[in-house]
C-alpha cells in the first residue's frame, strides 16, 4: 500500500466527497471478503449472484421502509448468515479475492447483472426453503435464492 492511494487525515476532514470514497472503497473490500468466504472458488456465476442478492436486499430495505433509512448503514454481514464458509487459502486467495473485489464494485455501482433474478434470500441447495419466502427465483451453483 502506498501513502498515495489513501488521502490525509486533513484532506478527508475538509472534503466530504473524499471522505465518501474511502468509505466506499471500506464497504467494497468488506463486501469483496464476504463474498470471497462464501462464494466457492473461482465460481464467478455464484459469486456474482450471491453480490446481487445482498444489492437486492439493500434495495427491499429502502423500499420497506420508503427510504427512510436508506442512509444509515447496512450491515452485509446478514445477507449472508446461514451461508457455509469456504476454507481460506492465502496464496490461492489473492486472484480469487481480486475478481471479488471487481465484483464488488460492480454490485455496488449498480452495473452487475441481476443473476439472482430479484431474489434476496439465499439457502444452500440441500436446505429447505425459507418460511416467509414465498417464490423461487433461481439457481445459482450451490445456492437458491428466493424471494416474497
Amino acid at each position: 500500500m502506498s501513502a498515495r492511494n489513501h488521502p490525509a487525515a486533513r484532506t478527508l476532514a475538509r472534503d466530504p466527497v473524499a471522505w465518501r470514497a474511502v468509505a466506499r472503497g471500506a464497504e467494497r473490500d468488506a463486501f469483496a471478503a464476504l463474498l470471497a468466504r462464501h462464494a466457492p472458488r473461482g465460481a464467478v456465476r455464484p459469486a456474482e449472484a450471491l453480490a446481487a442478492m445482498a444489492m437486492n436486499r439493500r434495495r427491499r430495505r429502502a423500499m420497506v421502509w420508503d427510504g427512510a433509512f436508506a442512509e444509515t448503514p447496512f450491515a452485509l454481514e446478514t445477507a449472508f448468515a446461514g451461508l457455509p464458509e469456504q476454507p481460506v487459502s492465502a496464496r490461492a486467495d489473492a486472484a480469487w479475492a481480486a475478481i471479488c473485489r471487481r465484483i464488488a464494485a460492480r454490485a455496488l455501482a449498480g452495473a452487475a447483472p441481476d443473476a439472482a433474478s430479484g431474489g434476496w434470500i439465499a439457502v444452500s441447495l440441500g436446505e429447505p426453503a425459507p418460511e416467509h419466502a414465498t417464490a423461487f427465483a433461481a439457481r445459482v451453483g450451490p445456492f437458491a435464492f428466493w424471494r416474497d
